[in-house]
């Protein structure tokens, strides 16, 4: 067993990930260090060995100083994301990083670890990272327990030591990278003799940190263990110690770390393999054992070192020969790493002595004839570490004795890797795992391990955390995050062109890791498609669960029919249909039924206080149940979404239909997804940005430049959460303006109004937008229906064509234009400079409206003129 490079090729296994190469990043500056072999990375600055007690003086101070702090994990991901691009594409600090690797560790050891980084570092994959071993990609957020009232989060254990290997690198650089992942203030202990690796890594992710906060929690030390003094005022201020040695230097780790700490150590492992009974014949198997044989020569503390088989003395001679005949095939294929001479003397030792047994019939040595590879076959049964460098005991077992010679191993136990037939699985794996072992894989797959994986039957980041709860009082009744009640983190938008809608649609293909695919109409009238990850799905819907929450849904208390469309790829019904089930609601499925009898008589008879729909869809059920819900006095609160309701629309329902609360459900798009949410204390289309979810840039009308103040915009999102393609900078189709000040409800992600569709602005002479025509009739006239406006060109002058249906009163036609030529200023603006335009209102039935002929939706704007 090697003490760091068993144990990191088993940890950097658990962490594979696959992804292709990214673009070339531009402007990274290049990296330099000071050579002195004790320098040292302290919190953003370098120090030299004789700065670091003063240094070690402070350090319990800065701990108290950063740890109240939010952790900036968005821009930690970022960070590392670019350093992973940096790395693949061999620019930015991947020259400084190299030459480092390479006086340590030979060209291709370097190369490879690097690359391994790389992955490791990967943006999806840290985020897969979290999901898996914390379960959320914001593990630190105080989230709600649904439908309770408690909140839970993983909180930093305080300070973590790391004391890394000192025979591979990127053991104390991926170490540092799951401390930071949560929360901790971090120092990293490596050898004087290892480079600095570590250290120019740490200082990569420093530069990369778009929030100027990392640096506080990322310190690396080239400390020599002789330094006593040194090392006890660093384990005084730990508040966890993460080592990675054997026996001995584990001992002494221990009698160093206060009692207060926790210790997470990362020893020495054993692995083997198993092939039962009812797979011996299985030539496949046997390969795949070869090939772990051979891969990584036994240097992974998931390589096997011992063949164990259910089979007597003849059947393992013959096993031997068989295996012997795959690793002459195999082993020269797979380019092998040559023994020291210590290494050597091992090897030379151990074949010794099973050649001397030979005689007594107990062993038998076959081995290639250049060295390269020997079976240790030996008829006594029991697990033996093996030399490595492609020597593998082959042994005899009886299942019913495995229990009891794995035993006194049981502490250091990690893979198996097992042959077995479907009758021998499960009680083989049942057996194999009672008996400490903790992996299991198929043969040929010992050292692989998949994204997200357990390392030492541990989670890592578990390790490293602590899981904190919070009771609150009522006042957080309407909070689905404590978090949200402080400044949030924002990332700065990418620095990209925006993305048209065209644009988007241009886009290639859909995620091939997508998990969910939906469709939309889109301005357009084409069918556009958006693919979404579960994963990112998963975080979408939490988030949005909180927003559902913040506008006024009571998980344990609100019984819900759902409304919203399904079918046909449309994302609304599935995706609150997932909101409701996180949130742990009562939930009525009833989707958009044009059946508003049967509607009304299930929600009357299964009590639903709360209806989730679309605007036409709501508007026509209460039309045509109104007196009837309103008598039964049950339904209390509207959520709606797809389109907004006018102020008119809303009197109907509250004032006329007795509802209580109308509110946004979301806003949010198919191809952008979630992007804000409305409070108790929004209305119209005041929404809060989802900060977890999106970047929000809103710029002029007519540039690309930021708005001043609360100006009119364009908005611009960039989804923070989303798979490939990657969208950034994108063109919403929205117009809107910032909110500034405080909300009364306490929560400090910002504000923003929406004002109607970028299509929403017409020109007639001035520039006139589409929702102040619906403010302005259903203020006045309280008119709650549709509203379309229709430009037609005339000889003599432009006629404004308002259609309104059949709730309106035509007897109020020249009122309403006399309001609007009265009220509006830039069709004042038309009278005052003789300006030829006419207004006329027309009432239609349904069908005399141009709707969208995928969605279904209202075109708001229809203009006919030549050109338009």
């Amino acid at each position: 067993m090697k003490n760091g490079s068993n144990a990191c090729q088993s940890s950097a296994s658990s962490y594979e990930y696959r992804e292709t190469p990214n673009p070339p990043l531009q402007g990274h500056r290049t990296m330099s260090s000071p050579l002195a072999p004790t320098a040292c990375y302290w919190f953003g600055r370098w120090l030299q060995a004789e700065e670091l007690p003063a240094a070690l003086q402070g350090l319990s101070a800065h701990i108290d100083a950063t740890l109240p702090r939010p952790f900036p994990l968005q821009a930690l991901v970022a960070a590392c994301h670019s350093v992973s691009r940096q790395i693949s594409d061999r620019t930015g600090c991947y020259p400084a990083l190299l030459r480092e690797a390479l006086r340590t560790s030979t060209e291709a050891d370097a190369l490879a670890m690097l690359q391994a980084m790389a992955a490791i570092l990967d943006q999806d994959a840290l985020h897969e990272k979290l999901r898996s071993e914390l379960g959320s990609h914001y593990p630190g957020t105080l989230q709600r327990r649904y439908p309770g009232r408690q909140f839970e989060a993983w909180a930093a254990c305080g300070c973590v030591v790391h004391i890394a290997p000192s025979n591979v690198f990127t053991v104390a650089a991926l170490g540092l990278v799951e401390g930071l992942l949560t929360g901790n203030v971090n120092v990293v202990k490596t050898s004087a003799r290892d480079g600095h690796v570590a250290q120019l890594f740490a200082q990569a992710l420093v530069q990369a940190d778009v929030s100027g906060h990392l640096a506080d929690y990322i310190a690396v030390l080239a400390l020599p263990s002789s330094e006593q003094q040194a090392l006890r005022q660093l384990m005084a201020c730990a508040d966890a110690v993460s080592a990675w040695g054997g026996e001995k230097a584990m001992a002494a780790v221990r009698s160093m770390v206060p009692g207060h700490a926790r210790l997470i150590a990362w020893g020495h492992k054993v692995s083997f393999a198993y092939l039962a009974a009812d797979s011996l014949d299985d030539d496949a198997a046997l390969e795949g054992f070869a090939r772990d044989v051979c891969r990584l020569d036994q240097q992974a503390c998931s390589s096997p070192q011992t063949l164990m088989a259910e089979t007597d003395e003849a059947g393992l001679h013959a096993l031997a020969q068989r295996l012997a005949a795959l690793l002459t095939r195999i082993s020269p294929a797979i380019a092998a790493q040559q023994p020291d001479s210590a290494e050597q003397a091992e090897i030379t030792s151990v074949v010794s002595v099973v050649r001397s047994e030979q005689a007594l019939g107990l062993t038998r040595v076959i081995e290639d004839p250049a060295g390269g590879w020997r079976i240790l076959l030996d008829t006594r049964p029991g697990l033996r570490p093996s030399p490595l460098f492609r020597s593998i005991w082959l042994k005899p077992v009886q299942r019913s004795q495995l229990a009891a010679q794995l035993r006194p191993m049981r502490a250091w136990l990690q893979t198996c890797g097992l042959a077995a037939g479907l009758a021998s699985i499960a009680p083989l794996a049942r057996l194999l795992l009672s008996a400490g072992v903790t992996r299991i894989t198929r043969p040929g797959e010992m050292v692989d391990s998949y994204l997200g994986a357990p390392h030492d039957g541990m989670y890592a980041l578990q390790q490293l955390a602590r899981r904190v709860s919070v009771d609150g009082p009522e006042l957080l009744r309407e909070h689905g995050q404590i978090d949200a009640l402080e400044a949030p983190e924002r990332m700065p938008p990418p620095a990209a062109p925006i993305l048209s809608k065209a644009g988007f649609q241009a886009l290639e293909g859909v995620d091939p890791k997508a998990g969910v695919i939906v469709r939309s109409g889109g301005s357009s009238g084409k069918i556009a498609y958006a693919g979404y990850r579960w994963s990112d799905f998963d975080v979408q819907m939490a988030t949005s669960g909180d927003g559902l929450v913040a506008a006024g849904l009571e998980p344990g208390r609100d019984c819900v029919m759902n409304l919203l469309p399904a079918g046909s790829l449309y994302g609304g019904f599935i995706s609150f249909w997932g909101i409701l089930e996180r949130l742990k609601v009562r939930q009525l499925p009833m989707a958009m039924s044009p059946d508003y009898d049967f509607i009304a008589e299930q929600i009357i008879a299964h009590g639903a206080n709360t209806l989730i729909g679309v605007p036409p869809h709501l508007l026509a059920l209460f039309k045509a149940q109104g007196q009837r819900l309103r008598a039964w006095g049950g339904v209390q609160k509207i959520f709606y979404g797809g389109e907004a309701l006018s102020g008119a629309q809303q009197r109907f329902l509250t004032q006329d239909c007795g509802v209580a609360l109308v509110r946004s459900a979301a806003y949010g798009s198919n191809d952008a997804g979630p992007m804000g949410y409305q409070c108790a204390h929004g209305g119209g289309g005041v929404h809060h940005l989802y900060t977890r979810l999106q970047t929000l840039e809103i710029v002029e009308l007519d540039s690309d430049t930021p708005v001043q103040g609360e100006a009119v915009g364009r908005l611009i999102f960039t989804p923070l959460v989303r798979g490939l393609p990657r969208i950034e900078r994108y063109e919403i189709g929205d117009l809107g303006r910032w909110l500034p000040g405080p909300c009364a409800c306490g929560r400090q992600e910002p504000r923003f109004e929406l004002l109607g569709r970028l299509g929403d602005v017409f020109k007639a002479g001035p520039l006139m937008r589409y929702d102040s025509f619906v403010k302005l009739l259903g203020e006045r006239f309280a008119y709650p229906g549709p509203v379309q406006l229709h430009l037609h060109a005339h000889q003599t002058h432009t006629e404004l064509e308002i259609r309104l249906d059949n709730q309106w009163n035509s007897a109020d036609d020249q009122a309403a234009i006399a309001h609007l030529l009265a009220s509006y200023p830039p069709l004042q603006d038309c009278q005052s400079l003789g300006i030829a335009l006419a207004l006329r209102i027309s009432v239609h039935e349904d069908s005399g409206f141009t709707r969208n002929p995928v969605s279904g939706k209202i075109i708001h704007i229809c203009d006919h003129r030549v050109g338009a």
